[in-house]
């Protein structure tokens, strides 16, 4: 059965290489759960493992759900708009309308492996998904300072995370879990090159700033699970912990992410409970954190005051060189799209609650359901670089049911609704860079469907 192992997670390994995730943001932009039976009940999963996709949750989970393997696939749409005055009355090409992303089906595919070597030891593998995208055409780029119509407007940002795991059961009621977090990345930003222009003088490096092609990132990190089970197994609790994961930085977008192109994946960590309210019905629950705040490309905030004002230009100007009335001090140098305090996109940390429900109809039949929130973290004043990646939505509702034909196979399918959201900061009382008067606003709106279905085998 040892050798076995081996071309099972050669081919999970390989598999994982060749399908980067293309997503896009629900919890920030992480994903509210991975696997079709989690993202079915609403991304709850560290105290409630249900097969080889287990690890992605909580490290310690695989050690309740035998050996297998899961191979999967989802269908992601999510329609996204910005808005912005339609009358002239933005400055410096703002005067767009409501203008939608293009760009909106993705596929997701999702992959797990468990094996159990003995009734204390197991081993496993997952490859999880999180990112970002959009894409404006080029008459709709609303950061095209010039107003000469020439760039598309877009970033794309795609990270995977490898993670090779083993458990160890303690006793009858507690399992503990390592894995070793790999990451990988790919970004690209296009049509913002207008920053790093002589007038404006936003960036440290306009050479790096945008229209770069694809840059990657590579990195590691750790994650940490404990599963405990109580009353014979009718509640469950656990907790899940998962490191910074250091990337390497975009060194062809040091002139945009603050540390000369820093992007780390960031810490997170996550409780959860299982209860059997009856022989055929689970209720599980999540509260997970992200600590996006921490990453100074994501976390650090941009100006409000208006762009007319040269303090606004990270130049390191004196106050008497400001327009008269300015309540804030200049913007240092060390603020430059670039520098290691440079401008990010201010975004709040990430608390999600995820609840759901599992009920086995009989041996063959399992229906889920489920509800996923987490507010909107995004600020309203930094909204202005954040119409970029419009992670706006806050509610989901999730569905799903498993089919096992045999008892080595079943298939899983999953669906999920996020609701539309907008959020908008409307001038004078949340003020932009270039939105500062009466009638001047910035908005940005999004809801996401999805439909997935996943096969798995049990050895």
């Amino acid at each position: 059965m040892k050798l076995a192992l081996r071309p099972h997670f050669a081919v999970l390994m390989a598999i994982s290489l060749l399908m980067p995730p293309i997503a896009f943001a629900t919890n920030g932009y992480f994903l509210i759960g991975y696997g079709a039976k989690a993202r079915a009940m609403g991304g709850a999963g560290v105290a409630f493992p249900q097969d080889a996709m287990a690890s992605a949750a909580n490290p310690a989970g695989i050690t309740e759900v035998g050996s297998g393997v899961v191979l999967g696939g989802e269908i992601f749409n999510p329609p996204r708009s910005a808005g912005t005055p339609d009358n002239g009355g933005g400055l410096f090409g703002l005067g767009k309308g409501t203008t939608k992303s293009g760009s909106n089906v993705f596929l997701i595919p999702s992959m797990g492996f468990a094996y159990k070597f003995n009734r204390r030891l197991s081993v496993g593998f997952s490859a999880i998904g999180n990112g970002a995208n959009t894409r404006y055409n080029a008459d709709d780029n609303f950061f095209d300072l010039l107003a000469d119509d020439q760039y598309t407007l877009g970033v794309q940002l795609l990270q995977m995370q490898m993670l090779p795991t083993v458990a160890y059961r303690i006793n009858k009621q507690h399992s503990v879990g390592a894995s070793l977090a790999i990451g990988i990345q790919q970004f690209r930003a296009y049509g913002i090159g207008d920053f790093g222009i002589p007038e404006f003088q936003f960036s440290s490096d306009n050479e790096n700033l945008s229209n770069r092609g694809n840059d990657y990132g590579y990195g590691a990190g750790i994650r940490l699970g404990w599963l405990g089970k109580f009353f014979d197994g009718k509640v469950s609790f656990g907790a899940n912990y998962a490191s910074r994961v250091y990337m390497t930085k975009f060194d062809k977008y040091k002139g945009l992410f603050a540390e000369k192109g820093g992007f780390d994946i960031p810490e997170n960590y996550a409780f959860g409970f299982a209860l059997k309210a009856i022989p055929k019905l689970t209720i599980a629950g999540d509260v997970m954190k992200i600590l996006y705040s921490d990453i100074k490309s994501v976390g650090n905030r941009h100006p409000t005051t208006s762009i007319l004002d040269p303090c606004t230009r990270p130049l390191g100007l004196d106050p008497s060189q400001c327009v008269p009335g300015r309540t804030t001090p200049p913007e240092p140098v060390s603020a430059a799209l670039g520098n290691d305090n440079g401008w990010g996109f201010g975004w709040k940390d990430s608390v999600a609650y995820k609840l759901g429900a599992a009920y086995e109809v009989n041996d063959r039949w399992t229906v889920r359901a489920g509800v996923n929130y987490g507010k909107s973290v995004i600020r309203d004043d930094q909204l202005l670089f954040n119409l970029l990646a419009p992670a706006v939505v806050e509610w989901h509702a999730t569905f799903g049911f498993t089919y096992a034909p045999t008892r080595h196979q079943e298939w899983n399918f999953n669906a999920m609704h996020a609701f539309e959201n907008s959020q908008t900061c409307d001038a004078p009382t949340c003020k932009t860079m270039f939105t500062q008067g009466q009638g001047q606003y910035v908005g940005a709106k999004m809801k996401i469907n999805t439909a997935g279905v996943s096969w798995g085998y049990k050895f």
